[in-house]
C-alpha cells in the first residue's frame, strides 16, 4: 500500500470506527495488553456482536491477569460458556497462570512485550502476538487474521489462500505475512492493522461487500476487474457427520452422572457421557452405556428426543437417553481404574446440573430430559 492508501485508510476509520468494550475512545492511546489477549482471542471464529456481552462479563470477573490466574477451570469455562471451542479458555487459563508466576515483587501481572515470549505461551499463536505487540504496545507488528486475509486477496489479486501448500516458488503463508509486514512498517502500525479489520469486517465483506465505500478501491484490483467475488478463494473445507447418543443418568437421590475426560468432543471437559451410535435410539439401554453404569441398577430407560449440534467441522446429531437408577450415587457402581472405560466421574446434584456445565453440548441434552 502507497503512504496516500494508508492515510485514506486511517482517516476513514477515525471517522468509521465502531464503538467496541476493547476499544477507547481515543485510537491512538495504547491498550490493556490484557483486555487485548482477551478480546481477540474471543474474536476467533465468533461475531463482534456476541463477543461484546461476553467480553464485558468476563473483564467484570476477571479484570485482569491475576485475578484469573486464582480461578478455577469450571468457573472459566462458565464466563466461555456459549463461545465454543473451549481449548481456547483453557489456554487462556494456562498463560494466566504462567504469567502471573513470572511477577517480579511488589510488580503487578504483565504480559509479555516481545513475540518469541508471547508466541512461546498457550493458546498465543502469530495473530495473537501480533494483535498485543501492535494494538496494546504500538510496536511495529504485523497481523494477519480473516479479515485481512479477505483484503489482501482482493487488493492484489491473491488465488489462493495462506494455509494452501503452495509450490517450490510460492510460500503462501510468507506471500500474505509480507504484505501485513509492509502495513506495520509505520510508527501508526497499531492504526493501520486495527483499520484493515474494521474494514473488513464492515466494508469488505465476505459477502456483498460494499466496494464504492471503501477507502481502498482505487487501488483494489478485484475492484476494478469487476471480480470481488471471485477472491479470497472458496476455502476446502470437508464436514463430517456423526451420530450419537448421550445419556442423562439419574441416581436415586437425585444426583446426574457427568464425566471428564475420554470423550470424543469434549475431552478434559465436565460433560454428560456420550458415545458414538447407530440411529434411531430405542428405549432399551445401550450395550456402550455399561461403561459409564451397572445395568443391573437401571430402574427405566426413556428416549427423550434428538438434537443437532457442530463442534468444528463436525455436524453432530445425538439421541438423549434419560436413564434412571435404582440406588443411590454412592451405591452406585463405576469401572474400577484397571478398567479400558472411562474413570473420571462425578456425581452432580440436579438441581445445579444447568448452572455447572459449561458446555452447550450438554445443556441441549439437559434441556431435552428436564425442559
Amino acid at each position: 500500500m502507497t503512504p496516500d492508501s494508508l492515510k485514506r485508510l486511517r482517516e476513514w476509520f477515525r471517522a468509521n470506527a465502531a464503538e467496541l468494550p476493547w476499544r477507547p475512545a481515543g485510537l491512538d492511546a495504547p491498550r490493556d495488553p490484557y483486555a487485548v489477549w482477551i478480546s481477540e482471542t474471543m474474536l476467533q471464529q465468533t461475531q463482534v456482536s456476541t463477543v461484546r456481552d461476553y467480553f464485558t462479563r468476563w473483564m467484570k470477573r476477571f479484570p485482569d491477569v491475576e485475578a484469573l490466574a486464582k480461578a478455577e477451570e469450571a468457573e472459566v469455562f462458565k464466563y466461555w460458556q456459549g463461545l465454543g471451542y473451549y481449548s481456547r479458555a483453557r489456554n487462556i487459563l494456562k498463560t494466566a497462570k504462567i504469567v502471573a508466576a513470572l511477577r517480579q515483587a511488589q510488580e503487578p501481572c504483565k504480559m509479555p512485550e516481545t513475540r518469541k515470549e508471547l508466541e512461546a505461551l498457550p493458546g498465543i499463536g502469530a495473530y495473537t502476538a501480533g494483535a498485543i505487540l501492535s494494538l496494546a504496545y504500538h510496536q511495529r507488528e504485523a497481523i494477519l487474521d480473516g479479515n485481512l486475509v479477505r483484503i489482501f486477496s482482493r487488493l492484489y489479486e491473491l488465488d489462493f489462500l495462506p494455509t494452501d501448500k503452495g509450490s517450490a516458488n510460492k510460500n503462501c503463508t510468507e506471500i500474505y505475512w509480507e504484505y501485513a509486514r509492509e502495513v506495520a512498517d509505520s510508527p501508526k502500525a497499531y492504526m493501520h492493522n486495527e483499520a484493515l479489520m474494521e474494514l473488513g469486517r464492515t466494508v469488505c465483506k465476505t459477502k456483498s461487500p460494499l466496494c464504492e465505500t471503501c477507502p481502498l478501491r482505487g487501488e483494489c484490483r478485484a475492484f476494478q476487474e469487476c471480480r470481488t467475488t471471485e477472491f479470497p478463494p472458496a476455502k476446502k473445507r470437508t464436514e463430517k457427520s456423526w451420530h450419537g447418543t448421550v445419556l442423562v443418568v439419574e441416581s436415586a437421590d437425585e444426583k446426574i452422572l457427568a464425566v471428564n475426560g475420554g470423550q470424543k468432543f469434549l475431552d478434559k471437559q465436565l460433560a454428560l457421557p456420550h458415545f458414538e451410535s447407530a440411529r434411531h435410539a430405542t428405549v432399551a439401554l445401550p450395550a456402550k452405556a455399561e461403561d459409564y453404569i451397572n445395568a443391573d441398577e437401571v430402574k427405566s430407560v426413556e428416549y427423550c428426543g434428538t438434537f443437532r449440534h457442530s463442534i468444528t467441522v463436525h455436524k453432530i446429531e445425538c439421541d438423549v437417553l434419560h436413564v434412571q437408577l435404582l440406588t443411590k450415587a454412592k451405591a452406585s457402581h463405576l469401572p474400577t481404574e484397571n478398567s479400558d472405560k472411562p474413570t473420571a466421574f462425578e456425581w452432580i446434584e440436579k438441581a445445579k446440573a444447568f448452572e455447572t456445565f459449561a458446555n452447550s453440548f450438554s445443556l441441549k441434552a439437559l434441556k431435552k430430559v428436564f425442559c
